[in-house]
């Protein structure tokens, strides 16, 4: 069963199709210098990650979480939502746009150990660093980093 407890986070959510349709539907071609996405533009879809409760969802803003090179992605977490302790190969690079994000270090779920953070609030939290969490609040929070973007659960074998 931990065999499947570790993925690749687009891979498993999008499905790659479902990403490239919201990127072309809302950013700028490659050649050219600016990407805009409005905040209307954005395409959500069901996160479906092994390992995760389900309710989360995301949606691409910029770049292939899967693939090397940066990437900007967001999450909408309902209220009272908590993931995993895991962990990411990249540094990941986190802003809370709304709500209040709960976070932890460590490899064990204490929830005497979250902290919350509010909108503006930024983490940065180091490759290899196990982390978990959860929303108070309907929670949204923009990721972006150095592809490719990868969720191993702790206890897993790593992707």
């Amino acid at each position: 069963m931990q065999r499947y407890a570790r993925s690749v986070l687009l891979a498993v959510l999008l499905g790659g199709a479902a990403a490239s349709s919201t990127l072309a539907q809302t950013a700028a071609p490659a050649t050219e210098p600016v990407s805009i996405v409005t905040a209307s533009s954005i395409t959500w879809a069901d996160a479906n990650v092994p390992g995760f409760a389900p309710g989360m969802k995301i949606a691409v803003i910029n770049g292939d979480p899967a693939a090397t090179g940066l990437y900007t992605l967001r999450l909408s977490f309902p209220d009272g939502y908590r993931f995993p302790a895991h962990w990411h190969p990249m540094a990941e690079n986190v802003t809370i746009l709304s709500g209040t994000m709960l976070v932890a270090m460590g490899n064990h779920v204490d929830d005497a150990k979250l902290q919350a953070y509010g909108p503006g609030d930024f983490l940065h939290i180091e490759a290899a660093h196990p982390h978990f969490g959860g929303a108070r609040g309907a929670t949204v929070i923009q990721l972006h980093g150095q592809g490719p973007f990868v969720i191993n659960l702790v206890g897993s074998s790593p992707n």
